[in-house]
C-alpha cells in the first residue's frame, strides 16, 4: 500500500467515527455512538472511559403505569432536578404487559404534564427518554415485572400464567419476553441516550448460574435472551446482568444474598455473548432498613462489611481472571433512620471509594420508597442534602454528556462568543459578559473559610450547556473592593413557553483584603436560586454566609432564570 492510499484509508477510518475535538473536549456524532463495557472492567464511550451517576424511577411497572411523582410536578421539572445535582442515568422500570397491550397511565396530573396527555404508557416512557436526551441523561430500560400485578418473579419466564387487568391469562415464555425486548429496542434506538438494557430485575431463588439445569440457569438465559436481541437490532450499548440469590451453594458465598446481589457464581461460570465487551455486572444491594440481614448484626459490624461484599460483588471490580466487564451497582440504598444504617452509609461510601467502584444506579428517585430514602422530600422538588452528600462521596463528578445539535460531547463544549457589556459609574464595576459552552459538577455547595456552608437546592432546571464569566473591577484594601463572578450556564431548555437557562456561579474576592458580603442588583430575577436572598425584585443579597468574603475565598451559588441569558449582575 502506497502512501497515498495510506492516508486515505486512515481519513476514512477517522471519519466513520466523526470524532471532533472542541478545546480539548471530544464529539460525536449522534449516530455514531458506541457504549462499551470491558475488557479493562472500564465503561467507555468511544473508547473514552465514563463514570455513571444514576438512579431508579420507578411507578411504570405498576397497575398506576405512571412515573411516581407526575401528580405534583412536571416530567422536565424531575428531569432538571437530575441535572443540577449531578446525576447522568436514570433506570426506567417497565412490565411487559405495557409493552404487548395500550396502557394508558392513571396517576397524572396533565394539568402539569400537558405533553404526557393522551399518550399510552409506553409513549410516556418514550417521551421521557427524549426529554432525558435533550437534557444529556443516559436511559437504562429495565424489565421489573411481567405484569403489574406480578411483583417480581424469581425467574426470566413463568411457570403458570398471570390474569391481567382485562381478564385474559398470559403465560410469559422465554420467546415472548425475548421478542417484548426485541420491540421495545428497535423502537427506542432511534434515542441517542439509550444506553443499556437490564434484562431481568432480581433473579432469585430458585434461579442458579452455572448448575447445568437449563430451566433455573440464569446465566445461560441471559446469553440466549441477549444475543438474539443483539442479532435483530443492532443496539449499539450495552446489557446489564444482575447476580442471582444462593445459588444452591455451587461456587457461591456462605452468606444469604440479595435478590440479584450474588455474582460470586461468575469466579466459576464467567459471560460470553457473541459481541465483545457488551456485559455490564450490575448486582444489588441494600442496608437493613430493606432487610435486616444477619451480617448486620454481627459483633465487628460495620468492619465486618467489607469482606461480605467482596464475596457478593466487589471482587469484580478487582483483576480477576475470568472478568473482563465493568461492574456498576445497578440498585442500592438505604434508609438513614437508626444508627446501624447511618453506619452502613459511611461505611458503604467508602468501601466503594477503596474499590474505585464509581459507577453507580441509587435507589431512588420517588421519596415514597417504603424502605430507601431518595434524593428528593415528599413535594418531589426540594433535595435531600443529606441523601446527596452521601452519593457525592462516591463520585463527585460523573462524566458530562452534552448534546450539541447533532453531536455529543464528553465534558464541556466551549465555542466563545461575545454576548454584550455593560459600563457602571466609578463607585460601582465594570461588567463584562462571555459566553461560550461549559459544564459544572452537580449542585453548587458553598466552599472555603469557616464561612462554608452547604444548603439544599431548590428544584432546578436544564438542557444545553454554556459558560458565562461577569466580572468586577477591584479596589485593593478598601471597602469599595468589588467582587468578581463567574457564571457558568449548565444547561437551557425551552418549556413551551420560555427558554430557561440554569446557571453556576462563583464569587471571589480577588484582593488581598477582605470585603464585605456584596450586594447586587439585578436585571432579571431567577425563578428559583439557591444560597441566593431575593430582597426585592432586583436586588440580591447572600444572606446564608459569613459577613465577609476572605482574601482569595470563593463562594458557590446558583439560579434558575428564564431567559437565554444570564443574569447581569450589578454591585451597589
Amino acid at each position: 500500500m502506497n502512501n497515498n492510499y495510506l492516508k486515505l484509508f486512515i481519513c476514512l477510518y477517522l471519519s466513520f467515527f466523526l470524532t471532533i475535538i472542541v478545546n480539548g473536549q471530544q464529539c460525536w456524532n449522534k449516530d455514531n455512538l458506541s457504549w462499551r463495557s470491558g475488557g479493562d472492567r472500564k465503561l467507555t464511550l468511544n473508547g473514552v472511559e465514563i463514570t455513571i451517576q444514576g438512579i431508579a424511577w420507578f411507578g411504570m411497572e405498576t397497575g398506576t403505569f405512571s412515573p411516581g411523582g407526575l401528580q405534583s410536578q412536571s416530567v422536565e421539572s424531575i428531569l432538571d432536578i437530575l441535572v443540577a445535582t449531578g446525576f447522568n442515568a436514570l433506570r426506567l422500570p417497565f412490565s411487559v404487559d405495557m409493552l404487548i397491550n395500550k396502557r394508558y397511565p392513571n396517576h397524572i396530573n396533565y394539568s402539569l404534564n400537558p405533553n404526557l396527555q393522551g399518550k399510552t404508557a409506553l409513549e410516556v416512557l418514550q417521551y421521557i427518554t427524549s426529554e432525558s436526551g435533550k437534557r444529556g441523561i443516559l436511559i437504562v430500560l429495565e424489565q421489573h415485572r411481567f405484569d403489574p400485578a406480578d411483583y417480581i418473579s424469581p425467574l426470566w419466564y413463568t411457570t403458570e400464567c398471570f390474569k391481567n387487568v382485562d381478564g385474559v391469562c398470559i403465560n410469559y415464555t422465554e420467546q415472548m419476553v425475548i421478542d417484548s425486548w426485541i420491540n421495545l429496542t428497535n423502537l427506542f434506538k432511534q434515542y441517542w441516550n439509550l444506553w443499556a438494557l437490564d434484562i431481568k430485575n432480581e433473579p432469585h431463588d430458585p434461579v442458579t448460574w452455572g448448575t447445568g439445569n437449563p430451566s433455573t440457569d440464569w446465566d445461560k438465559a441471559f446469553v440466549r435472551i441477549v444475543n438474539q436481541i443483539d442479532s435483530s437490532t443492532n443496539f449499539n450499548g450495552v446489557y446489564f446482568i444482575e447476580g442471582v440469590q444462593n445459588n444452591q451453594g455451587i461456587c457461591s458465598n456462605m452468606y444469604n444474598n440479595w435478590w440479584g446481589g450474588n455474582m460470586s457464581p461468575v469466579r466459576c461460570f464467567p459471560i460470553y455473548l457473541n459481541q465483545p465487551n457488551r456485559v455490564v455486572y450490575a448486582p444489588h444491594t441494600y442496608c437493613s432498613s430493606v432487610f435486616d440481614q444477619e451480617f448486620f448484626n454481627a459483633p465487628d459490624y460495620p468492619n465486618n462489611m467489607p469482606t461480605v461484599w467482596d464475596a457478593e460483588f466487589g471482587f469484580l471490580a478487582d483483576n480477576v481472571p475470568t472478568n473482563q466487564y465493568a461492574v456498576l451497582l445497578g440498585e442500592w440504598g438505604c434508609k438513614v433512620n437508626t444508627t446501624k444504617n447511618s453506619l452502613f452509609m459511611d461505611r458503604f461510601t467508602q468501601y466503594l471509594n477503596d474499590k474505585n467502584m464509581k459507577s453507580h444506579l441509587f435507589f431512588s428517585l420517588n421519596p415514597d420508597s417504603a424502605d430507601t430514602d431518595s434524593i428528593l422530600y415528599e413535594d418531589w422538588k426540594t433535595v435531600n442534602q443529606k441523601t446527596m452528600n452521601y452519593l457525592r462521596k462516591i463520585n463527585s463528578s460523573p462524566s458530562k454528556f452534552t448534546p450539541n445539535g447533532n453531536q455529543i460531547c464528553l465534558g464541556q463544549v466551549s465555542t466563545i462568543s461575545t454576548i454584550g457589556s455593560s459600563t457602571t459609574t466609578a463607585s460601582q464595576s465594570t461588567t463584562t459578559t462571555t459566553t461560550g459552552t461549559g459544564s459544572t459538577t452537580s449542585k453548587p455547595t458553598t466552599t472555603g473559610g469557616s464561612g462554608s456552608s452547604t444548603t439544599t437546592t431548590k428544584p432546578s432546571t436544564t438542557t444545553t450547556t454554556t459558560t458565562t464569566t461577569t466580572g468586577g473591577s477591584s479596589t485593593t484594601g478598601s471597602s469599595n473592593v468589588k467582587a468578581v463572578i463567574k457564571q457558568t450556564i449548565r444547561q437551557t431548555w425551552f418549556d413551551g413557553t420560555n427558554t430557561n437557562t440554569l446557571v453556576d456561579c462563583t464569587l471571589t474576592n480577588p484582593s488581598s483584603s477582605p470585603i464585605p458580603i456584596p450586594r447586587f442588583a439585578i436585571d432579571k430575577t431567577p425563578s428559583s436560586s439557591w444560597e441566593l436572598n431575593l430582597v426585592s425584585s432586583n436586588i440580591v443579597s447572600f444572606t446564608s454566609w459569613n459577613n465577609q468574603i476572605s482574601p482569595g475565598q470563593t463562594l458557590s451559588f446558583g439560579y434558575i432564570v428564564s431567559s437565554s441569558t444570564v443574569i447581569t449582575f450589578t454591585q451597589i
